[in-house]
């Protein structure tokens, strides 16, 4: 899965994975004109970008998320069950959602399933859904 770079996102507090939950979640939730809908999608993006990037390398998960089994290293495949497969499919779509978008009306749109996606995969892990499968540690 490739996402943009963070080039054009300042984020302050980069090293903490609680910062960039809380900012997707901000951003997400008042993502203001359409007109500026591709600059906001980029920056979700961007955000959503470093933090797959940090929970792939270990980074512990951010302390609102109630990861389930965390701490127990992964279930071999066929152990895992439905609740890895929904977070991993909400992983998924928003991995997909942030790549629509062109233009503004594209990027309107998408703007609001990457909201969806994301509020469904983040109250997920608060309520102590398993991480997705591209975040489980082996």
């Amino acid at each position: 899965m490739s996402h943009h770079g963070l080039d054009h996102v300042m984020i302050p507090e980069l090293g903490r994975s609680d910062v960039l939950v809380a900012e997707i979640s901000r951003l997400l939730a008042s993502p203001g004109r359409a007109t500026r809908a591709v600059r906001e999608l980029r920056r979700v993006d961007g955000l959503f970008s470093e933090l797959d990037r940090r929970m792939r390398a270990g980074a512990p998960p951010p302390r609102a998320w109630r990861v389930f089994g965390c701490d127990r290293g992964v279930p071999p495949a066929f152990r895992r069950g439905i609740a890895y497969d929904y977070a991993t499919d909400r992983y998924e779509s928003m991995s997909e959602a942030l790549r629509r978008g062109s233009g503004a009306a594209q990027a309107w749109k998408a703007l609001a399933e990457v909201e969806r996606c994301w509020r469904r995969l983040n109250d997920a892990l608060t309520e102590r859904s398993p991480l997705p499968e591209p975040w489980l540690r082996e």
